[in-house]
């Protein structure tokens, strides 16, 4: 196997999870909106925490900003 054939298959898991994270929020990560509470709220936010902490590496934000 050649590096551009792995990180191909790689690029390929991360479009799969990015997919099922996309179907995760869009059912409210599996709570009914009419119960959530604030544990909801922080789990979310540890979340978003994580996704922010990728993106902000994807793009060079925050800490790692050039």
């Amino acid at each position: 196997m050649t590096a551009l054939n792995r990180f191909m298959e790689q690029i390929s898991e991360i479009n799969e999870r990015l997919a099922e994270l996309q179907a995760f929020t869009d059912d409210h990560m599996g709570y009914n909106p009419n119960d959530i509470n604030w544990g909801h709220v922080g789990t979310a936010g540890y979340f978003l925490e994580k996704l922010t902490e990728l993106t902000d590496r994807a793009y060079k934000r925050g800490e790692h900003a050039e």
